[in-house]
C-alpha cells in the first residue's frame, strides 16, 4: 500500500524535529578509499558513518558515566 501524502508530511515533520545532518569535507583520495572500503565490506557509506558515530558516542557516554561515578563531573 502506498504511503499517503499526509503520512509523508508527518515523517518530514518528525525528521525536522528529531534528525540532524552532519557534514564534513575530506580529500578526494580519502573519500574514494572509504567508499571502496565500504563496498568491499558490503555496507553503505552512510550506514558505516552512522555506526562510527554511534560507537564514538557510546565511548563518550561511558566516560561521562565513569566521571559521574567518581564525582568528577560538574553538573
Amino acid at each position: 500500500m502506498p504511503v499517503s501524502e499526509k503520512q509523508k508530511g508527518y515523517a518530514r515533520k518528525w525528521d525536522k524535529d528529531n534528525m540532524r545532518t552532519l557534514g564534513t569535507r575530506v580529500r578526494t583520495e580519502d573519500a574514494e578509499d572509504f567508499k571502496a572500503w565500504c563496498a568491499m565490506r558490503g555496507v553503505s557509506c552512510t550506514s558505516e558513518i552512522k555506526r562510527l558515530i554511534l560507537e564514538e558516542n557510546m565511548k563518550y557516554y561511558q566516560e561521562m558515566e565513569r566521571l559521574e561515578l567518581e564525582g568528577k563531573l560538574k553538573k
